[in-house]
């Protein structure tokens, strides 16, 4: 017990019975690094979830298109052929570049003809839409119109719109002009991410396939499967069961670029981070190597008493590690309190118009914390060896002797 009893001791002041300034440098240096690994990583983790919630609110999980992208024909047929356990919804969409007018207004979009009942099993819609509510009848002559796009188009909720196809194909007595369809505004939605809210708009699927005279095809099927994080795993599935004529993506594909910039972003802020946490490891050597030098004496009288070179290097080694662990609690304590809070009071706003959410999002992931904890402890533990194996070179007498002048 020698050995934590003397490393707890050279965490002391000599003067008061508080921490020694040089180790209360090296535990707040540890608190602030893993306060600022904890909060940044759940901060970024929360940051991906929300965009990821949003992104299958409007796509569903997994989309199924035909080879090269070609309309699916038969689609009915091949329902049963996706159908399993753990897919908990199917949609067919008709999709097509289409533009509304309303009155003076002007504005493109991505009509997708839509089964309402199904589509609302398949993917989040439902709870995008806060002004109507629309049923599979309303929207047969009815269309749901992003929030954004509504702005544009200067529309509400029971308001007519035009939709307007922007090329010329419709046989007239005066020629050829854009086939078109008077539609009521049955229901506006809000997904958070602009892109969206500006481009998509909603419409019954036979509806879509009149006027683009698509006849009984489609663009793609929408897939909702029981969780996202088994999304990828079951698009797989799905890809090798209906063979090359289908191309099958999961939500991850969908945004794939924002995606991975999201991840790489949070990789190259946990390896800066973890560089800041290098420096203050440089200050902890430092503070070790001047203890060495104040407390030869007492190396040298344990020497003398029969203590070997290796139970003193481990009774500093020791010491750095009640250091460490003292810090990582310290970090650890605070900045998960500080993150639950978050959580539960969203205290901490985003002051920023457009943003998707007004507060800053969070979600606590358990890798995260043992990579930090472990990643923390390392870098402790390493930054007393070079110190407590200087200690190896000390000689008990010749210090005894010194002591003694």
């Amino acid at each position: 017990m020698y050995y934590f009893r003397l490393a707890h001791k050279y965490l002391k002041s000599e003067h008061h019975k508080g921490f020694a300034l040089g180790n209360l440098i090296s535990i707040v240096g540890i608190f602030l690094g893993v306060f600022a690994l904890i909060v940044v990583m759940s901060v970024m983790n929360g940051l991906e979830e929300d965009i990821t919630h949003r992104i299958i609110g409007l796509h569903s999980e997994i989309k199924i298109f035909g080879k090269d992208y070609s309309p699916i024909k038969n689609w009915e047929a091949i329902i049963p052929k996706i159908s399993s356990e753990k897919i908990e919804g199917i949609s067919p969409v008709c999709q097509a570049e289409l533009m509304l007018l309303n009155k003076q207004n002007v504005c493109g979009t991505i009509c997708q003809g839509i089964q309402l009942d199904r589509h609302l099993q398949a993917t989040l819609l439902l709870r995008n839409i806060y002004i109507g509510s629309p049923t599979s009848e309303d929207l047969k002559d009815g269309i749901l119109l992003g929030s954004d796009m509504a702005a544009q188009l200067r529309a509400n909720w029971g308001d007519n719109v035009t939709l307007t196809s922007p090329i010329a194909d419709q046989p007239t007595p005066f020629g050829l002009m854009p086939k078109s369809k008077n539609l009521k505004v049955v229901g506006l939605f809000y997904t958070g991410i602009p892109e969206y809210d500006m481009k998509y708009s909603f419409t019954d699927l036979e509806t879509l396939q009149q006027f683009t005279n698509m006849k009984n095809s489609i663009s793609f099927f929408e897939v909702m499967t029981e969780s996202p994080k088994k999304s990828l795993r079951i698009a797989r599935k799905l890809s090798k069961k209906l063979g090359e004529e289908f191309e099958v993506q999961d939500w991850t594909q969908f945004e794939k670029h924002l995606f991975a910039a999201i991840k790489f972003e949070k990789k190259v802020m946990f390896f800066v981070l973890v560089l800041i946490f290098l420096i203050a490891a440089f200050n902890m050597i430092g503070n070790y190597l001047k203890m060495v030098s104040q407390k030869k004496a007492d190396i040298g009288i344990l020497k003398s008493f029969g203590a070997t070179a290796n139970d003193v290097v481990k009774i500093f080694v020791l010491n750095g590690f009640l250091i460490g662990i003292i810090g990582i609690l310290s970090g650890f304590i605070i900045s998960l309190g500080l993150l639950f809070a978050q959580i539960k009071w969203h205290f901490i706003k985003i002051p920023i118009t457009g943003m998707p959410f007004q507060s800053v999002p969070v979600k606590i992931e358990i890798l995260d914390l043992i990579i930090v904890a472990v990643v923390s402890l390392v870098i402790s533990l390493l930054t007393t060896i070079i110190p407590a194996y200087r200690t190896i070179k000390i000689d008990a007498i010749k210090v005894i002797r010194e002591s003694e002048e």
